[in-house]
């Protein structure tokens, strides 16, 4: 994986990635990416699962 990805977020995932204690923006930390997979992982459903699939199916990852 590389240090950052770059992932197409919309505004609504952003700010439920914020909700859920992350500071997180379109360019995404590596270790920060593989936080919010490991702590949305156990809610994989709606946005959450959104945000996995983005961040896991990214070029980068």
């Amino acid at each position: 994986m590389n240090d950052f990805l770059i992932v197409d977020f919309t505004d609504e995932e952003i700010e439920f990635m914020k909700h859920k204690g992350f500071n997180a923006s379109k360019k995404l930390d590596g270790d920060l990416a593989c936080d919010i997979v490991d702590e949305l992982g156990n809610n994989d459903i709606g946005i959450a699962a959104d945000i996995i699939t983005k961040i896991t199916t990214n070029k980068n990852w």
